[in-house]
C-alpha cells in the first residue's frame, strides 16, 4: 500500500494548530474550542481503552469525517515515529439504498493512500449482531471478527435524533452489547461542522478528481460531493433529497451555505 501524500498528513496534523498555535486559536476562537473538546475527549479515550480497543463508527458524512480528521491527529500524536496515519479498526453499516457517490467516497476517505487508514468493515445486518462479535459476545457472527473493541467514536452531535441525552462519553445500552460510545463532537453546531471542513488551516493544496469526492484543495478537507449538489443530510436514496432552502432558480446551492441550522435534515424524509 502507498502511504498518503505529504500534503495529506500536514493537513491533519494541522488540527493541533486550533489546540497549540495562538495565532490560529485567536482567529477562530470559537471553532479552538470545539476542537480542543473534541482532541482532548479523543485523547482521554485512547488513553482509557488504548487504540487497539478502539473502533471509528464510519459512514463518509459530513459529521463522521470532522471527526476521522479530528482521530487521525490524535493518532498520529500518540505514535510520533509513524509516518502515515496508524490503523483504525471502523464499522460502515450502509442504509437500505445508499447513494453511489457516498460509498465511493467512503472507499475513497478510509483508503490508506488517499485518507484515514481505516481498516473498515462494510455491513448490512443487524448493528447489534456486529458489536457483539466485536466485543466478544457472539463467537457465530461470519463477518470479521476483532472481539476485543470496548470503545467507538460516533460522529454525532446534539441536534441528532436521541443526541440531547447524551454525554461525552456513555455506555451502550444494557440490551446492547457492553461497549462504551466516545462522542467527540456532540456539542458542535452546523456552521461549526462546515468551518472546520473548509478551513484554510487545513488546506492539502491537493486537487481531488475521485468520484464522488470534492472539498480540499484550497478550501480544507476533502468531503461526499453530495453536500455541494444541496444535500445537508444524507439517508437513503428513496428519503432523501437536496435541501429546499438552497434552491436558487431550479439549482441548489452547496449545504455550507445554509444559513438556517434548524433546517438542516429538510431534505430528509
Amino acid at each position: 500500500m502507498h502511504e498518503p501524500p505529504s500534503a495529506w498528513i500536514r493537513s491533519i496534523d494541522a488540527v493541533y494548530a486550533f489546540v497549540e498555535d495562538e495565532s490560529v486559536r485567536s482567529k477562530y476562537p470559537a471553532l479552538a474550542e470545539r476542537v480542543l473538546e473534541a482532541v482532548q475527549t479523543c485523547e482521554r479515550a485512547l488513553e482509557t481503552y488504548g487504540a487497539a480497543n478502539c473502533a471509528l463508527s464510519f459512514n463518509g458524512g459530513k459529521d463522521c469525517i470532522v471527526l476521522a480528521h479530528i482521530l487521525a491527529a490524535v493518532l498520529r500524536r500518540k505514535a510520533p515515529n509513524t509516518e502515515g496515519i496508524p490503523k483504525l479498526h471502523g464499522l460502515y453499516v450502509a442504509c437500505a439504498s445508499p447513494f453511489p457517490e457516498l460509498e465511493d467516497f467512503i472507499r475513497y476517505s478510509s483508503s490508506q493512500a488517499t485518507g484515514y487508514n481505516i481498516d473498515l468493515t462494510w455491513s448490512k445486518g443487524d448493528i447489534r449482531d456486529v458489536l457483539a462479535d466485536w466485543t466478544g459476545q457472539n463467537t457465530t457472527y461470519s463477518g470479521v471478527s476483532h472481539r476485543h473493541i470496548r470503545a467507538m467514536f460516533i460522529g454525532v452531535r446534539r441536534i441528532d435524533p436521541h443526541g440531547a441525552a447524551l454525554a461525552l462519553e456513555s455506555p451502550c445500552d444494557p440490551d446492547w452489547p457492553p461497549m462504551m460510545r466516545i462522542h467527540p463532537i456532540l456539542n458542535w453546531e452546523y456552521a461549526d461542522i462546515w468551518a472546520f471542513l473548509r478551513s484554510p488551516v487545513l488546506a492539502t493544496n491537493l486537487e481531488v478528481s475521485a468520484q464522488g469526492v470534492t472539498g480540499g484543495g484550497s478550501h480544507g478537507v476533502p468531503y461526499c460531493i453530495l453536500y455541494d449538489r444541496g444535500y445537508t443530510s444524507l439517508g437513503s436514496t428513496f428519503n432523501t433529497r437536496p435541501n429546499p432552502l438552497l434552491e436558487q432558480s431550479g439549482e441548489y446551492a452547496p449545504a455550507y451555505e445554509l444559513q438556517d441550522a434548524s433546517a438542516e435534515r429538510a431534505g430528509r424524509g
